[in-house]
């Protein structure tokens, strides 16, 4: 009985939760324009069913293509989005540490979002950015 109880509790938990994802990822999709005038392209997508869905993207970019300058008045041009501002102060604070660091040959940025609750921004930077075109396959002939 208490099982059931648990799983009842559960249920009540998981409709307020996917509405709170399914919110999120409308925020997420109306940040992507901006993402990609970024120069940032989306490389992977996961989608995680539990008791909370959680939904992950990898954003990828050359780091020298983002204009750090510009995000101020991005996130001011764009303060109703949520989630596009959380990204944008993310990688204004990321540039930060990397400006603080010196130059340490990092060529690509990644942002690692993950919409679920809570919301999760990563930012990392990468020796080499990641090609946003895959090589083309190669058959042999018989």
């Amino acid at each position: 009985m208490e099982f059931n109880s648990m799983l009842n509790k559960a249920r009540d938990l998981a409709g307020p939760a996917s509405e709170t994802i399914s919110k999120l990822l409308d925020e997420f999709n109306a940040a992507l324009p901006v993402m990609q005038a970024l120069g940032f392209s989306v490389e992977d997508i996961q989608v995680t069913m539990g008791l909370l869905p959680e939904i992950s993207a990898k954003l990828i970019a050359a780091t020298d293509k983002i204009d750090v300058k510009a995000l101020d008045d991005m996130i001011k041009a764009k303060s109703e989005q949520k989630t596009l501002v959380s990204v944008l102060k993310a990688l204004q604070t990321a540039y930060t540490v990397r400006a603080q660091l010196g130059d340490l040959g990092l060529k690509g940025v990644e942002i690692d979002v993950t919409l679920g609750l809570p919301p999760k921004i990563s930012i990392g930077f990468l020796k080499n950015p990641v090609p946003t075109t895959l090589p083309s396959v190669v058959t042999a002939s018989a």
